[in-house]
């Protein structure tokens, strides 16, 4: 399976979602960091009201949904192996039974219209005979 197209979803949903939130949101923010790394913080104080708080959660969580799909894809695709000479086996398969199919149906159309033709002549027989 190819994750392509779900990943790019993915990033676009995140990126709309962080965009509305950090966009319409008044806050804080400050990081510091220290000799012990135990002493670095980050501090991120955000809030986002109305319309956008409620549309940038949706997205946020669209968003990761659509990455999990899109994982999920990836993790498919590793373990399918399909290599373009099987692709093209099972094309070229597929191609000879369409057509295998379309052959039945022509020898049954062709079929029906002898079989049509050989009741016409018969009745064209029938009236062409003279009366005595």
């Amino acid at each position: 399976m190819k994750s392509d197209g779900p990943i790019l979803l993915a990033v676009l949903f995140l990126a709309c979602g962080l965009t509305l939130i950090f966009a319409y949101g008044h806050g804080t923010a400050g990081a510091s960091a220290a000799y012990p790394v135990s002493a670095a913080n980050v501090n991120l104080s955000i809030a986002t009201t109305g319309p956008a708080a409620i549309g940038g959660l949706g997205l946020l969580t669209l968003g990761l949904i659509v990455l999990a799909w899109a994982l999920l894809c990836a993790i498919v695709g590793l373990f399918r192996r399909d290599d373009p000479e099987a692709r093209l086996e099972r094309m070229e398969s597929r191609r000879l039974a369409h057509e295998e199919k379309l052959d039945r149906v022509e020898r049954k159309r062709t079929e029906r219209q002898d079989r049509m033709l050989e009741r016409e002549g018969r009745r064209m027989h029938v009236a062409v005979v003279p009366k005595e």
